[in-house]
């Protein structure tokens, strides 16, 4: 499998192949966040995706502040259109994907370890929150972004769980 449902409205996974394209459709996957280092290999447009979203991000360093910012604007502002489903995926699935929605779950209100659970029961591979991206003051500043910009959510779906039975 390379992509798992975390929440009723998004997902996590590996990177978004041509190859994919009619698996995710099939999903209900509406916009793609693509937060790997690669250039996105699907597009948006008619009988595709809404919206598809490149923000590169290295495996290597701390997500800088200023862009884990902007990849939770841009999951927040596509989460947030009625009826969308929002794929998040990296290369692998494992590292900046996970982080980042972790990171947005967080932003929405969930404590860190409760968002990491949700993640990790989903997607058994994940290891979100990794301190291998994540800055000490990162978190912090995410809550207090989420505060100001992302309450109340205007799709409270787009928080709750996936039911696990469902799969």
């Amino acid at each position: 499998m390379y992509r798992y449902r975390i929440t009723q409205c998004l997902s996590v996974g590996r990177f978004a192949t041509p190859e994919r394209v009619a698996d995710l459709r099939a999903a209900g996957i509406t916009h793609i966040l693509n937060v790997s280092d690669a250039v996105s290999q699907v597009a948006s447009g008619e009988g595709s995706f809404r919206e598809v979203v490149w923000l590169p991000m290295d495996d290597i360093h701390h997500i800088p502040d200023s862009v884990a910012i902007e990849a939770l604007d841009a999951l927040h502002r596509m989460a947030a259109e009625p009826g969308a489903h929002v794929y998040v995926h990296c290369l692998a699935g494992q590292l900046r994907s996970p982080t980042v929605l972790w990171l947005y779950l967080i932003a929405c209100g969930f404590d860190p370890q409760s968002a990491r659970d949700v993640i990790e029961s989903r997607s058994p591979d994940a290891a979100p929150g990794t301190r291998k991206l994540v800055g000490p003051d990162l978190v912090l500043r995410v809550q207090l972004h989420g505060l100001a910009n992302y309450f109340p959510h205007p799709r409270g779906e787009v928080i709750v769980p996936y039911a696990m039975n469902n799969d």
